[in-house]
C-alpha cells in the first residue's frame, strides 16, 4: 500500500511539473521576429484585425542581447503620396495613422511572462521614456504579445509574431 501512495505521489508532482509552462529566457527572445498579425478581440467576443494597420498588418520586432530592441508596423495598404516631395496634410496623417515605431531597452520578468519596453525613441511622443510591459509566451516558433488595451470597446488585443531568422 505504502508503495503504490508513493508511486502515485511521484506520479501527481511530475505531472505538475510538466504541466506548468518553462519560464522564457532572454535567449528565447533574441533575434528578429516578423509580424503575423494583428487581432482585437472586441467586448461583445467579435475577433478582427486591427483598425489602424488593416488585415495586412506588417512589421519587425527585434531584441539584441545588449537589452535594446525595436518594434516597427506598418500597414502596407497605405495610399503613396501623388508627390512625394510634398505630401498634403491628410497623407501625412493617413502614413502617421497607419504607422508605428519604437526604439530604446527591454527587460524580462521571466516570472511574470512579461517583457517590458523602454522606449527611448519612438513615432508617438508620450512613449519616449514611457514604460510599456508586454505580456507575452513563446509557441515554437512564434513569440504572442498581449499588450493592455486602453479602448473601451476592445477586451484583448494580440500580437503574432514568428521568428525570422
Amino acid at each position: 500500500m505504502k508503495t503504490l501512495l508513493a508511486i502515485l505521489l511521484l506520479a501527481m508532482c511530475s505531472f505538475a511539473q510538466t504541466s506548468a509552462p518553462a519560464m522564457p529566457t532572454v535567449a528565447q527572445l533574441l533575434g528578429s521576429w516578423r509580424l503575423v498579425s494583428i487581432e482585437m478581440t472586441l467586448k461583445d467576443g467579435t475577433v478582427k484585425p486591427d483598425d489602424r494597420f488593416g488585415p495586412h498588418a506588417f512589421g519587425y520586432i527585434m531584441y539584441e542581447p545588449d537589452g535594446h530592441m525595436c518594434a516597427e508596423i506598418m500597414n502596407p495598404d497605405r495610399p503613396a503620396w501623388k508627390n512625394p516631395a510634398k505630401p498634403t496634410d491628410e497623407e501625412k496623417i493617413t502614413a502617421f495613422n497607419g504607422f508605428i515605431a519604437y526604439c530604446g531597452t527591454y527587460k524580462l520578468d521571466a516570472e511574470h511572462f512579461t517583457v517590458t519596453h523602454y522606449p527611448e525613441v519612438a513615432l508617438n511622443p508620450p512613449w519616449v521614456g514611457s514604460t510599456q510591459p508586454r505580456p507575452f509566451r513563446i509557441e515554437g516558433k512564434r513569440l504572442i504579445i498581449t499588450p493592455a488595451t486602453t479602448e473601451p470597446n476592445e477586451a484583448k488585443y494580440v500580437l503574432t509574431w514568428e521568428r525570422a531568422d
